[in-house]
């Protein structure tokens, strides 16, 4: 065997055991979560957050499995099967990231007591982006034009080479899409995390002592820990393409285990979250600023989003039940909608 065929086939092993990984942690994750997607998922009634849901849990599925298949030896020899494997995971992508970025928005949204501003702000960020990103994977997966597959032989192995006619594509979307991209996701975070810092403030104030593991509690319960998550996959997106072929490897591997199975359990924890302190009262979606209500008569459910802070029915004051008996407990809004103590 030739010695400068020696690294290549090194890292395709590598590549093959790491996306082995890949692949059975992200299907791993599904089952485990899989009874909780039944429970908070398809066993209530179905709204729009329902089917954002479906989106980023198997859009998201099928483009991680895809996307983490083509570059591996197991893509059969043939250029059509392998474009045809290309063009499904490269069009899922931005669907998945375009309703990922949205079901964060709604969840600050929600935490912001549903304000029209906050709303209307992180949907001008969102939305331009997100247009190019189609814009872009639309000229970018023309095989026609500008994608070139191919299969390269490396010793006994196949593997599937892309190329481009335009190479100022892929620089136009870092500049169009992943660098605002990333601004909003750190915009996102400031805005989650705001409203939970201030109340660890108030709480101190109130209890004139720390408590941590309260404060860990909230981060986690408020889902401020996926807003991070999405802001460190973020900058890897930034970083691919600027360091050597074994790091975009294992940062690939990090994103794809990270992103895609953070949505859905976002979305089922925030829905748990809900379903639990409001006794599913106004429809476990109002974390995300949306109220079911069921339709007179009727067994369908209406759900829609709201532009209010305070629920119809609740006074100023008044506190969730179910918390009461902690007499040293103060009352802290429930992010997005009411109250409740801690």
């Amino acid at each position: 065997m030739s010695s400068d065929v020696q690294p290549h086939l090194g890292f395709l092993q590598m590549n093959d055991y790491v996306s082995v990984a890949t692949i059975t942690a992200v299907i791993y994750d599904y089952f485990l979560n899989f009874s909780r997607e039944v429970d908070y998922v398809w066993c209530r009634s179905w709204t729009w957050v329902s089917t954002i849901f479906v989106v980023v849990r198997y859009i998201g599925l099928t483009w991680a499995i895809l996307g983490t298949i083509f570059y591996t030896t197991f893509v059969p020899d043939s250029v059509k099967v392998s474009t045809a494997i290309l063009l499904v995971a490269n069009w899922g992508f931005p669907i998945f990231l375009g309703a990922a970025d949205l079901v964060m928005i709604l969840r600050v949204y929600a935490m912001w007591h549903r304000s029209k501003r906050i709303l209307y702000i992180l949907l001008f960020i969102f939305i331009p982006p997100i247009i190019v990103f189609f814009v872009f994977t639309g000229i970018y997966n023309n095989p026609n034009k500008y994608l070139i597959v191919t299969t390269v032989q490396v010793s006994n192995f196949s593997i599937c080479k892309v190329s481009l006619h335009n190479i100022t594509l892929t620089q136009a979307r870092h500049v169009y899409n992943e660098i605002p991209r990333f601004f909003l996701s750190v915009l996102l975070l400031i805005l989650a995390a705001f409203p939970t810092l201030k109340q660890s403030i108030e709480m101190y104030k109130a209890t004139k002592q720390w408590q941590p593991n309260k404060y860990m509690q909230q981060l986690v319960g408020d889902g401020i820990v996926y807003f991070v998550v999405n802001v460190a996959y973020n900058i890897v997106v930034l970083q691919n393409g600027q360091t050597s072929s074994i790091s975009i490897l294992f940062l690939g591997f990090f994103s794809l285990i990270t992103i895609t199975p953070m949505m859905p359990r976002f979305i089922i924890s925030v829905r748990e979250l809900y379903d639990r302190d409001r006794g599913y009262q106004q429809g476990i979606d109002t974390g995300f600023g949306v109220l079911s209500q069921p339709v007179a008569g009727e067994n369908a459910v209406v759900s829609a989003i709201v532009f209010a802070a305070v629920n119809p029915g609740q006074e100023d004051g008044q506190v969730v039940e179910g918390d009461a008996e902690d007499s040293e407990g103060i009352r802290l809004e429930l992010l997005g909608d009411g109250a409740r103590h801690v």
